[in-house]
C-alpha cells in the first residue's frame, strides 16, 4: 500500500482471515447470489434477514444525509462481510448496498451466522476487529472532513483505489481503471462533484496525475500520498 489515508477498500478481508474450516462453514451455510452492477443488495431502514460476504466485485455502502443526498461510507471488494451490524443487534439496515461492478455474493441467514459465531469463537473475534477498523476509519474520516481540503481528500481517495486497483509501471506512476464516477467520488470525499472536477484539474496540473474519466494515471503517487489528509 501507498500509506494509511483513512477507510480503505484493502481493510475489510473478513473471509480472509478465517480458518480454511470456519470459511467451509460458512460456505456451507450460505448460497450464492448474483448482481448486475448498480442493484440495490440492500437499503437504508430495510428488515435484515441475512448476513452476506462479497465473492467477488465491488460494492459502495452509503447512506442518505437529511438533505437527501448520498454519502459514500465505503466501498468494499471481494471477501468483505456486508450487513453485519443488523445481525448483532436485529436493527433494521443502516446503510444501503449498491453493486458498481457484477457481483456475487454468499448469502447467510442472520440466525445461523450468529449460531455460527457462538461456535466459533474465532468468527466473533474477527467480527470484533472488523468492526474496530471501522470504528477507526470513522473516526478519522470525520476528522478529514473536519480539517482537510477537497484536494487532500481526493488524494487520499486515489491513494485508496491505487492500492487496490492500481497497476504499476517501472517509472513508479500507477495505472487506475477506476471502479467509481466523479459523483461517487464526490459523495465518498465529502465534496460537491464540481469540487471534484476541480481537484482533478489542480492534480493534472501539477503533473501528479494524468489520464480522464475512469483511466487515469498516477504519475507521482508519492506526492499524492504526501498530500493526503489521514
Amino acid at each position: 500500500m501507498l500509506g494509511d489515508v483513512g477507510p480503505s477498500i484493502v481493510s475489510q478481508p473478513f473471509l480472509a482471515e478465517v480458518s480454511p474450516d470456519a470459511a467451509a462453514e460458512l460456505h456451507a451455510l450460505g448460497i450464492r447470489r448474483r448482481f448486475p452492477p448498480g442493484a440495490a443488495i440492500f437499503v437504508e431502514g430495510d428488515t435484515a434477514h441475512e448476513t452476506l460476504i462479497l465473492l467477488d466485485g465491488i460494492v459502495k455502502i452509503s447512506v442518505s444525509s437529511l438533505e437527501g443526498r448520498e454519502v459514500i461510507l465505503d466501498i468494499v471488494g471481494p471477501g468483505a462481510l456486508i450487513g453485519e451490524l443488523s445481525a448483532v443487534d436485529g436493527q433494521p439496515r443502516s446503510a444501503t448496498a449498491t453493486t458498481l461492478k457484477p457481483v456475487e455474493v454468499l448469502v447467510i441467514p442472520c440466525s445461523m451466522f450468529i449460531e455460527l459465531m457462538h461456535r466459533r469463537p474465532e468468527l466473533m473475534y474477527r467480527l470484533l476487529v472488523l468492526v474496530t477498523n471501522r470504528l477507526r476509519s470513522s473516526v478519522r474520516r470525520q476528522l478529514e472532513f473536519g480539517t482537510g481540503d477537497a484536494l487532500g481528500r481526493l488524494c487520499a481517495r486515489l491513494v485508496e483505489l491505487a492500492a487496490e486497483y492500481g497497476v504499476s509501471r517501472p517509472d513508479g506512476a500507477i495505472d487506475i481503471d477506476l471502479p467509481v464516477t466523479q459523483a461517487d467520488l464526490a459523495s465518498w470525499t465529502g465534496l460537491s462533484r464540481e469540487a471534484v472536477v476541480k481537484a482533478l484539474r489542480n492534480l493534472r496540473g501539477l503533473g501528479w496525475v494524468t489520464g480522464a474519466g475512469r483511466q487515469v494515471t498516477l504519475v507521482k503517487p508519492e506526492r499524492l500520498r504526501d498530500r493526503a489528509v489521514g
